[in-house]
């Protein structure tokens, strides 16, 4: 008995030792607070010794991500020459000399070597220091010395707003569904978007969802749905999401939706070739923007290495066609109309406001004779190869996706 009370003895004598010879610099405060404090205490009246435990996580100035809360500390039992049961308690404070404690656990149990706490998730994009200490009874042994940890700062999204199509709009069986990028703050990281398409206000059943990456080259992101729906009215939202740092927004505000499905062999074509509806669909529609001035269009074979090839036209040559389709009593009807050569600006297709009158100005066009669509409607959006009016002059009998969308809207692929 006397040689194991002797060798407990010597181990309390060499660890105080070795935790005064090792102590930080003062230059570094939240590696310790009271570089003087013993690293055990004698009960004068019992004479038991008592260690401070020793500190294990986080580790001396280590920085957490705010989703990395709550914060486990950790630390290696304390040493005593009594036995009596040891507790511990821990204190987490915003100050180095703990004038300000937001979080304190006493009595907590020893452990089989080491302990360790989850704490309070705490205030986040904030340093904060911990300390540890054994009790035995009513012995309080020290403190160990102060170390320093932090908090990252909150990453907060907010709430998505939808884009097109707008609410109550018409559009076509497999729509495609745009929200502008989301608000942030903090360090985010890479951001998602959740579509979600029901039949119901309650989205108590999905018929469709589909999770997107966001656009970082523009304010907003889109989605094509990739299933054909039928015809009756949706409801759509959004939800944004930062998996890195495990965030979620609220969903944006339901935006109901009215599909009608679109066939361009159940179409009417007016003025244009005969066998326009079978045309291959090689192009695609890339952005269509209606201003006050003009209905501006673009697509992937306008211009460059592909691009479509030039007609003749009188003395000169002609390279595509804009088209529109409009919903009427007796369904869809569709022409292509304004012709543009090589180069033309894009805002030469004139006033949206004068479709009417500048787009199907006489008997050539038939029931398209004179219709103005409103805003809000729902209209086809198109080009062609060559020149389709007057039964055309093409070389490619090519076409591009017909873009279903509201009339003064916009659109982005």
């Amino acid at each position: 008995m006397k040689l194991k009370s002797l060798g407990l003895w010597s181990a309390l004598v060499l660890l105080a030792f070795t935790t005064a010879c090792t102590k930080a610099s003062p230059t570094r405060p939240s590696d310790g607070t009271a570089s003087g404090q013993a690293a055990s205490v004698t009960d004068a009246v019992t004479g038991v010794t008592l260690t401070s435990p020793a500190l294990v996580t986080p580790t001396v100035n280590q920085q957490f991500k705010n989703v990395e809360q709550p914060v486990t500390l950790t630390i290696k039992n304390a040493v005593t020459t009594g036995t009596t049961a040891l507790t511990y308690t821990f204190e987490v404070a915003s100050d180095a000399a703990f004038a300000t404690k937001v979080y304190t656990k006493d009595g907590v149990a020893a452990g089989a070597g080491t302990i360790a706490i989850k704490i309070d998730r705490l205030t986040p994009n904030q340093s904060y220091f911990w300390r540890a200490r054994a009790s035995s009874g009513s012995q309080a042994g020290p403190y160990t010395d102060a170390r320093g940890f932090g908090i990252g700062p909150e990453v907060i999204l907010a709430q998505p707003v939808n884009g097109d199509p707008q609410p109550n709009a018409t559009v076509g069986e497999r729509p495609t569904l745009n929200v502008n990028n989301v608000g942030r703050s903090g360090p985010n990281g890479p951001i998602f978007y959740r579509f979600e398409i029901s039949e119901n206000t309650a989205f108590s059943s999905l018929v469709y969802s589909a999770t997107v990456a966001e656009r970082t080259d523009r304010p907003f992101t889109g989605h094509d749905v990739t299933i054909k729906l039928v015809q009756k009215i949706y409801y759509w939202r959004v939800t944004a999401s930062d998996p890195a740092n495990a965030v979620t927004s609220v969903a944006s505000a339901t935006s109901p939706m009215n599909v009608q499905p679109f066939n361009i062999q159940q179409a009417t074509i007016w003025n244009n070739p005969g066998d326009f509806k079978n045309w291959a669909e090689t192009a695609r529609i890339t952005s269509i923007e209606f201003t006050d001035g003009a209905i501006l269009v673009d697509f992937d074979r306008r211009d460059g290495p592909g691009r479509w090839p030039d007609v003749g036209f009188g003395t000169g040559s002609l390279e595509y066609t804009l088209g529109m389709c409009v919903n009427l009593k007796s369904g869809w009807n569709c022409s292509a109309t304004i012709q543009f050569w090589y180069g033309r600006d894009l805002a030469a297709s004139g006033l949206p406001s004068e479709i009417g009158i500048n787009w199907w100005y006489d008997p050539r066009w038939g029931a398209l004779l004179g219709y103005q669509p409103s805003c809000g409607e729902t209209v086809g959006v198109y080009v062609a190869a060559g020149n389709l009016r007057d039964s055309g002059n093409v070389i490619l009998k090519e076409r591009s996706n017909i873009v279903l969308m509201p009339f003064c809207g916009s659109y982005r692929d």
